[in-house]
């Protein structure tokens, strides 16, 4: 399917007033204005829920999104980063599912941002969960947040973490992957490269084995030698290979990064978030936001 992208790069993050959303704002806002991308904000209403009664008003949005969209512009506000361009950014109210309005962005998006509320791996694979929905059918690389609910661990940080020169992006490669998945490897590893790159953030690539420590994954690593070096030669790269729980050791080698990035999962619905696929485990555990590419 052809999709239209532009030049200059678009981060399109969905929003519902939650504190969850709120904190996915403000990340999406701070990495459009780092790779100088234009940020479009979407607040979906289901069509079921819209009345068809003359004279009744949906519950408004506390903050609206009027509002939202005027504070980031440099209105008056307590908004926490710094004014973004008028021109580049555009707020939509969408009347249809979050879920379908969001993977419809993500055809012409560079990234889709969105949080989460947490409510276990259980509680979301029965109610449906918007995050493992599209992050199992976007078109694009998907971000998730965590709300302040969410507790980190002890000595980890609260606030929104953002990419930077003190903040890492860690990115995750499995054991073998080079061979089984050359092309899968290039898009994960490449998806991470160009946003450190673009936040001028340093990266980190990690290599997961559950087994015995046979071999270090040499070719994950020349991978990330030999191809990101030449794309990315002012990146700062480094690599490491962890042994153990993938899940388990990623959240907490990542937990104070400004992002982690996975592969994304293959499958979304009950079965395949009950059955605990690492991804939505690391989607449910990690406490920094997490990238999903396929």
């Amino acid at each position: 399917m052809h999709t239209s992208r532009s030049a200059d790069g678009l981060v399109v993050v969905g929003y519902d007033g939650s504190p969850a959303s709120q904190r996915a704002l403000v990340w999406a806002a701070g990495v459009s204005r780092a790779l100088g991308a234009a940020l479009k904000i979407i607040h979906a209403v289901e069509l079921d829920l819209v009345p068809s009664r003359r004279g009744y008003a949906l519950r408004p949005l506390n903050p609206s999104l009027e509002m939202v969209a005027e504070t980031m512009v440099g209105g008056p506000s307590t908004w926490p980063g710094e004014p973004l361009a008028r021109s580049r950014v555009r707020a939509v109210h969408a009347f249809g599912g979050p879920t379908a309005e969001l993977v419809d962005a993500s055809m012409t998006a560079d990234l889709v941002v969105l949080g989460t509320r947490g409510r276990g791996r259980a509680r979301s694979a029965l109610l449906g969960s918007v995050s493992s929905e599209v992050a199992a059918r976007a078109y694009c690389p998907v971000v998730v947040l965590h709300g302040l609910a969410h507790a980190p661990p002890r000595g980890s940080r609260r606030d929104v973490l953002v990419p930077g020169p003190e903040r890492e992006v860690v990115c995750a490669v499995k054991a073998g992957a080079a061979d089984a998945g050359a092309s899968r490897l290039e898009r994960i590893v490449s998806a991470a490269a160009r946003l450190a790159s673009g936040c001028s953030a340093p990266l980190r690539i990690v290599t997961v084995r559950e087994g015995a420590a046979e071999d270090p994954s040499a070719a994950s690593r020349s991978y990330a030698a030999d191809v990101l070096a030449l794309r990315h030669p002012d990146l700062p790269m480094t690599a490491q290979t962890l042994l153990g729980d993938p899940v388990e050791l990623l959240t907490r080698t990542s937990r104070d990064s400004g992002l982690l990035v996975v592969g994304a999962p293959h499958d979304s619905g009950v079965a395949a978030v009950l059955a605990g696929t690492p991804a939505y485990r690391i989607i449910h555990d990690a406490t920094c936001p997490v990238m999903l590419v396929h």
